[in-house]
């Protein structure tokens, strides 16, 4: 199995606020990587983040 992407800068774009629509911005070894985010999205990251960091 190869390595995975290692993640080195990461940002947000918001693109429009009503309805909320932004841009993830992920800044890798193999370059860079982004996602279309709309307020739906952003909450299920935000969960499986959250779930992440709660593993310590």
């Amino acid at each position: 199995m190869s390595e995975p992407n290692k993640l080195y800068e990461s940002d947000i774009i918001t693109l429009h606020k009503a309805p909320l629509i932004g841009t993830l911005c992920l800044e890798c070894d193999e370059g860079p990587i982004e996602v279309a985010l709309n307020r739906t999205a952003a909450e299920t990251l935000q969960k499986a983040l959250l779930r992440f960091l709660a593993r310590d």
